[in-house]
């Protein structure tokens, strides 16, 4: 009997090692699984980074170049600022200086105007003073 006993054990051992290679086979499978699954989302992960690397990088250029274009623009604004505020200048000169030439040439044909109102005013006075002395004369000489 102990033969059998010992045939029985050794049966129940077997079996008990062949379910636990069963559950250790089970188990595996399911890592395998697992494995797989973790390196289709690393993949798939690594994918993701990658893109998000080359839309910053994108995002990244077009913000330069949009800086630089924005600098550009700045640059050549001020630079039509600075060219306006010399033509603005030159204009007020130039009406500045237009204002005093007919403030000039008023104020001499004014003095063109009294000159000439003065000579007719001694004109006048001449022409009536040579009338009446010639109406005096001829009034001495008919009497």
């Amino acid at each position: 009997m102990k033969d059998e006993e010992c045939d029985q054990e050794k049966f129940s051992f077997v079996e008990k090692l062949i379910s636990e290679l069963h559950e250790m086979q089970d188990l595996l499978r399911d890592r395998e699984k697992i494995k797989v699954e973790y390196e289709k989302e690393m993949s798939q992960r690594i994918r993701v980074e990658e893109e998000y690397h080359k839309i910053r990088t994108s995002l990244e250029e077009q913000l330069a170049e949009r800086g630089t274009e924005i600098n550009r623009i700045t640059a050549e604004r001020q630079s039509i600022e600075e060219e306006f505020h010399k033509t603005r200048t030159s204009l007020e000169e130039q009406l500045a200086e237009f204002g005093a030439e007919i403030n000039r040439i008023t104020e001499e044909r004014q003095r063109i105007l009294q000159e000439w109102t003065q000579m007719m005013d001694n004109m006048a006075k001449f022409l009536t003073e040579s009338a009446q002395r010639t109406g005096a004369s001829r009034d001495s000489d008919k009497s």
